[in-house]
């Protein structure tokens, strides 16, 4: 593709980029301590997804040139986050297999229910200080993201702040219906991410 076919969707990749990352933040901070192991891991995984979305209309937006350094550092920093919620994921998910009757990981090891709940909670308190450690990140963050909102607001002509808002409205509506936190599910007050 042009940097021309760039240029004129920029408006609207940077919408796409902000939508999905608000909606990323807002999920990250939601609490799921009386969500089971399995929801939790659900969770993340739409996380994952809406940063994925970000960062690819992060880039797309930048090929087209007109973006400066914060933007780099903001492709940069999706990258970090996505990779945090990731950490956090494998560490649900190996908490997951050690309290499965029959999960892989239990039956390789040859272990009893009692003889798995440690390293299960080791996992878990990863899986918690990961996020603990990111959740300080995403506060830093929200003043340079802001100004980052702003810097590209400025760079706009009308069309193209009406392009990017009805963008971002759309978009808006489809992360909202489409990525919402997990509502089903016993509450378990043991597992806590």
């Amino acid at each position: 593709m042009s940097k021309r076919h760039f240029n004129l969707n920029r408006p609207v990749h940077l919408a796409r980029r902000n939508v999905f990352y608000e909606r990323a933040v807002e999920l990250l901070f939601m609490p799921m301590r009386q969500h089971d192991a399995v929801l939790r891991l659900d969770h993340l995984e739409q996380i994952a997804r809406l940063l994925k979305t970000s960062e690819t209309n992060a880039f797309f937006a930048m090929r087209a040139g007109d973006c400066g350094i914060q933007e780099e550092n903001f492709l940069r920093f999706l990258k970090l986050i996505t990779d945090n919620v990731r950490s956090a994921h494998a560490m649900v998910a190996h908490e997951i297999q050690l309290r499965t009757d029959g999960g892989f990981l239990s039956e390789f090891l040859n272990a009893t229910a009692e003889e798995t709940i440690l390293p299960a909670q080791h996992y878990l308190r990863r899986a918690e200080d990961i996020l603990q450690g990111l959740w300080h990140v995403l506060r830093l963050a929200q003043v340079s993201y802001r100004n980052l909102v702003t810097e590209n607001d400025t760079t706009f002509s009308e069309s193209e702040q009406n392009r990017y808002q009805k963008a971002a409205d759309s978009f808006r509506e489809e992360v909202m219906a489409a990525y919402s936190p997990p509502t089903d599910g016993p509450a378990d007050s043991t597992h806590v991410v």
